[in-house]
């Protein structure tokens, strides 16, 4: 299992960063963007936290290996105008021999974890190029 947050500063209002985040988190998973209504919210506010969950089957050595998955975005308010993204991300091999050892591999031998994390980092840093693009009207 890992788990990790990672999080950026983002120089926009919330309203334009969790518009941004629907959108393209529709263009990565190549759904249609998340409505409020699909969103976690535990008020009537619009929702501060957005959460992709699913089940992945990967093959290694041409077995199949099963992963839980899940990543939740939080959006909040950071001093006047700004907003601070966190990507709370985490994933979990079942039980079992094979899945303890892939997930050896993928943590020790192939760096899996780290890429991972690089990856949501790249995420967050596109969020940003496109919310402040957004704010600037050059999207």
């Amino acid at each position: 299992m890992f788990d990790y947050v990672e999080a950026i500063v983002i120089a926009a209002p919330v309203p334009a960063v969790r518009e941004t985040l629907r959108t393209i988190e529709g263009e990565w998973l190549g759904r249609p963007p998340l409505s409020d209504e699909r969103a976690e919210s535990s008020c009537s506010r619009p929702a501060p936290v957005l959460n992709r969950s699913s089940f992945a089957r990967y093959r290694w050595l041409g077995l199949p290996v099963d992963v839980a998955e899940s990543v939740t975005w939080s959006v909040e308010r950071y001093g006047y105008d700004s907003t601070v993204v966190r990507a709370h991300v985490w994933a979990e091999f079942r039980a079992g021999l094979r899945a303890r050892l892939m997930e050896l591999v993928f943590a020790r031998l192939l760096g899996g974890v780290a890429r991972d994390r690089e990856h949501t980092r790249s995420q967050l840093r596109y969020l940003k190029r496109m919310s402040e693009g957004l704010k600037r009207g050059t999207r």
